[in-house]
């Protein structure tokens, strides 16, 4: 009875809505920030991906495999490709398994300010915890 109880248990743990908010601030004109954030899961599927401006600027945002000197990037895009608006910025819909290879338990990303002026920028990743 015990281990069927510890059975059902993992399988509640499994497809858990899991949710990330990561405010990053100053990135300069034509500067690329990388952003670590932290998660109890080292793999889930990422669902959404939603990066918004404080200011008119166009802005490029990768998802990457670690945060070693060469990480791979799993995901690339622009706000121009994703919704046309540099004001609305980036919000595009995937399905992307994600895995660290560091196994840091963290979600690394990079961002670049494709603007001139000084820009702050919110961050949101919605997804699924996976096994």
């Amino acid at each position: 009875m015990n281990r069927s109880w510890e059975l059902m248990e993992e399988m509640r743990k499994v497809l858990l809505p899991v949710s990330f908010v990561q405010k990053v601030e100053h990135v300069d004109g034509g500067a690329k920030a990388f952003i670590h954030i932290p998660m109890e899961h080292p793999r889930f599927m990422i669902k959404t991906i939603r990066v918004v401006p404080t200011r008119e600027t166009n802005v490029e945002v990768q998802v990457l495999n670690s945060a070693g000197p060469s990480p791979d990037v799993l995901y690339f895009n622009n706000a121009q490709y994703s919704t046309g608006n540099f004001i609305e910025g980036i919000y595009d819909m995937i399905d992307l398994p994600y895995a660290d290879i560091d196994e840091t338990s963290t979600l690394h990303m990079s961002l670049k300010n494709l603007g001139t002026d000084v820009s702050h920028f919110d961050i949101e990743v919605t997804g699924l915890t996976t096994r």
